[in-house]
């Protein structure tokens, strides 16, 4: 979100806010969050799509696009609840308006074909706590591939695992660019699905098989940001 004089300055105000507000709720409730992965192209537009298991996914996936670099945008469907949020890249998509939604979807395409913004999708649609599966791919994600081309299409893998300590540790993998040769959209979109699981299911076995923090290491995890160690390591 853009903008000028008093508009601007309180744009930006709310966007420090809930800047702070992401980190300090993400440094309380985790002992850490890794990422591993691609580094991707500075110049190009993103498409990070991702598993919907968690309630911190939103903050996780805002907080390796921060590290980035890149103007962040999500559609959010409580966006009415907390506009703030509208200063770091929500959209407003509420499940009751579709005239909304695709307002929010057009503004999407004008931003991704005009800068290397980075969009955070959610491409199963709902948030569900069956951490073993993926839920079927909406047509979303291969809507936006056909109509914004130049856009990279990057699988993102989020997941949550807790431990002998107090708070547990989130995990995201970025994984190579995604492309697929089908024809039938739903056939692609089942291949992207199958990226976000297979890169799903190799974060969450090598998260628990590495217990210090040069274990993660050497699996190529680096440290996105530290957070709260348990009672009994500060006492």
């Amino acid at each position: 979100m853009e903008g000028t004089g008093l508009s601007g300055a309180l744009v930006r105000l709310q966007a420090r806010f809930v800047d702070w507000l992401i980190g300090r709720d993400l440094r309380r409730n985790f002992r850490a969050v890794y990422v591993r992965g691609v580094l991707p192209e500075p110049a190009r537009p993103l498409v990070l799509f991702a598993n919907h298991h968690y309630w911190w996914d939103g903050y996780l996936g805002y907080w390796l696009i921060r590290a980035w670099g890149r103007r962040m945008v999500v559609w959010m469907e409580a966006y009415r609840r907390f506009p703030p949020f509208g200063a770091i890249g929500a959209l407003p998509f509420p499940p009751d308006d579709p005239q909304a939604r695709a307002r929010a979807v057009k503004r999407t395409v004008q931003i991704l074909r005009t800068e290397p913004a980075a969009l955070l999708l959610f491409p199963e649609g709902v948030l569900h706590g069956d951490t073993e599966r993926l839920l079927p791919f909406q047509r979303s994600l291969h809507w936006l591939a056909c109509r914004v081309p130049q856009a990279t299409l990057l699988p993102l893998a989020i997941h949550i695992e807790p431990s002998y300590h107090q708070y547990p540790r989130a995990f995201l993998s970025v994984g190579a660019p995604f492309q697929s040769a089908a024809t039938d959209e739903t056939a692609w979109l089942a291949e992207a699905a199958g990226a976000v699981e297979t890169l799903l299911r190799q974060t969450r076995t090598d998260a628990r098989a590495a217990l210090t923090d040069e274990e993660r290491a050497a699996q190529g995890f680096q440290v996105l940001l530290r957070g709260t160690r348990s009672i009994h390591e500060r006492f």
